[in-house]
């Protein structure tokens, strides 16, 4: 009887144990799958960062490539921009001085723009002011290409004055030469005119005191000089000068009455020594005048050719030659 209840005891306490045992086991199995289960949700966790991570990654690299590209364009932009903008006022360098204030504008802002570019600013804030800049170069080409067409205007009106002006000074000159011309006729008809001058020896006759002209050196006794005056009713009616230079054969002495400047008269600016002179009264009308030279007591002609000019206040009138054998 007690072995009985003690096998049933012992029984018992093998099927508590085995029932404590296994509670046991479930409850590892079960804390096993929770902790697989975080592992796993901590993987996924940090498998969906890196992922997440690598791709935000990958477009901040993405985005300072497409950054540093669009800022290369920008600075070839401006780098164009400015290139134009200083060949312009190169070209037109003259009149660039007259947009000096728009001038500095722009090189302000290319300035500001490439400032920005350098630090890699907005790209949005660097397009924006990039496209005021190229605005204002816009009007600064439209306002050169005003000036250059002004200018060019300008320049065809003053081309167009200088011809005017130069075709009115040729016209005029040519108005002065011809009135300079007239004026010289004028004065070249206003002017004594002569002919047939004629210069010869001649002796007056003992009996009846007529004068015979010769060409013997020995009988010769005075030297007599005629010629008539033109009519012109040109010349102002008054008292004339006319002058008569006798050279002699040999040396060309001219022979005077004397060697101071009383029996001189000017002539084209040189004062010339004269052998006779008479004043005469022209009244507008052809005029015979007659010089004479007289030969001095016991002197004797020289055998030759004589040169014989006439000249009035005005000029030469003429000349004649005679020979004396």
């Amino acid at each position: 009887m007690r072995i009985a209840k003690l096998y049933i005891i012992m029984e018992t306490l093998d099927a508590e144990n085995k029932k404590n045992h296994g509670s046991d086991a479930e409850k590892k199995s079960k804390l096993m799958l929770i902790l697989v289960c975080v592992l796993g949700a901590t993987t996924l966790l940090f498998a969906i960062l890196y992922f997440t991570k690598t791709s935000e990654v990958k477009q901040l690299i993405v985005k300072e490539q497409q950054t540093a590209t669009s800022n290369t364009q920008l600075s070839d932009e401006l780098a164009s921009l400015l290139a134009e903008h200083d060949s312009l006022k190169a070209a037109y360098s003259d009149l660039a001085e007259q947009l000096s204030e728009k001038d500095s504008i722009i090189m302000a802002d290319a300035q500001e723009i490439q400032r920005l570019i350098n630090q890699q600013a907005d790209y949005n804030l660097i397009k924006k002011k990039m496209a005021r800049l190229q605005n204002i170069s816009k009007e600064y080409v439209k306002e050169m290409d005003r000036l250059i067409e002004e200018n060019k205007v300008l320049k065809e009106e003053n081309t167009q004055l200088t011809d005017n002006l130069a075709k009115t000074r040729e016209e005029k000159t040519a108005v002065e030469q011809v009135n300079q011309d007239l004026t010289n006729k004028i004065n070249q008809a206003a002017t004594l005119k002569a002919y047939n001058i004629a210069g010869r020896a001649v002796y007056t006759k003992t009996r009846n005191h007529t004068e015979v002209i010769t060409e013997k050196a020995s009988k010769a006794r005075r030297l007599k000089t005629t010629l008539t005056l033109a009519e012109n009713s040109l010349i102002e009616p008054g008292s004339y000068n006319i002058y008569c230079r006798i050279s002699v054969p040999g040396d060309g002495r001219v022979l005077t009455p004397g060697k101071s400047d009383a029996y001189t008269f000017m002539n084209d600016g040189q004062r010339l020594q004269y052998t006779a002179k008479q004043t005469v009264n022209y009244v507008q009308k052809a005029e015979n005048v007659t010089l004479y030279w007289d030969i001095r007591e016991n002197d004797k002609a020289i055998k030759g050719t004589y040169i014989v000019q006439v000249f009035s206040d005005n000029g030469l009138l003429g000349e004649s030659r005679f020979t004396l054998n």
